[in-house]
């Protein structure tokens, strides 16, 4: 990667998945699309856009028809997006369509933009039917695009539905890869209203013990987990906090 003056980066937290790609991103505009901030960064980040967790297809999906309005596609795809429904993926995927016309015209206004697609995408169940969306903006957008994990390029392109978004209702935990501070779950203040847990109370979560640290960088209703056993699956899980005790 280049020297890229606006860095679009969907469906990761670099601080944590790729801190050299980061590092490198250092004088340049980031644009953030995430279901949470990425807090170490954001007072880099010009534009952020939160989404709802595991709606990874369809915010990729209207991005596409975004950024491929007016391009030369094949007949199949543009009719997709002719008859894609945005209005109501917006609303399931809480990505405005205001803000997606914003952050196309940043890309307008940029020279060497790029775009990021990062584990959140991959880890997703739909992910093939992503890859698809990728593929088009690959070939046809002009930006440049980098995928923080391996992709399938088929040439082959059917576009299926955008599947309808599972409810993920109450608290969330992000589980991440880490080999520091797996002993601990941090969330915000709202996530430990709603969660009913107090800063340094020893709880248990999705079977795995912890103690809640409260955090006043972070906001939502959405905890970090690190962990050195995370699964190769979508990181965004609810949170079942089953058992308390206060210390």
């Amino acid at each position: 990667m280049g020297k890229n003056d606006l860095v679009i980066v969907v469906g990761s937290i670099l601080s944590l998945d790729d801190k050299t790609l980061l590092e490198r991103c250092v004088d340049s505009k980031i644009a953030l699309i995430s279901v949470i901030e990425d807090t170490p960064v954001m007072d880099k980040v010009s534009f952020f856009s939160r989404y709802e967790a595991r709606s990874e297809e369809g915010v990729i999906a209207i991005l596409a028809k975004e950024l491929l309005q007016n391009k030369d596609l094949p007949a199949e795809a543009k009719q997709y997006f002719d008859e894609l429904d945005e209005g109501y993926v917006s609303a399931e995927t809480n990505i405005g369509e205001e803000e997606l016309e914003e952050l196309h015209a940043m890309i307008q206004d940029a020279a060497s933009p790029i775009i990021v697609f990062g584990k959140d995408v991959f880890l997703n169940p739909r992910v093939e039917n992503i890859s698809h969306f990728i593929n088009l903006i690959s070939k046809y957008s002009g930006l440049e695009v980098k995928c923080l994990e391996d992709i399938d390029d088929s040439e082959v392109i059917t576009l299926e539905e955008v599947k309808e978004l599972e409810s993920f209702d109450g608290t969330i935990v992000f589980q991440y890869d880490s080999k520091q501070d797996t002993n601990l779950l941090f969330g915000s203040a709202q996530f430990a209203v709603a969660a009913k847990i107090q800063n340094g109370q020893k709880i248990e979560v999705n079977n795995e013990k912890r103690e809640f640290v409260l955090d006043k960088k972070l906001k939502g209703t959405i905890a970090l987990m690190p962990s050195e056993r995370v699964s190769n699956s979508y990181r965004y899980k609810v949170a079942k906090i089953i058992k308390r005790e206060v210390i």
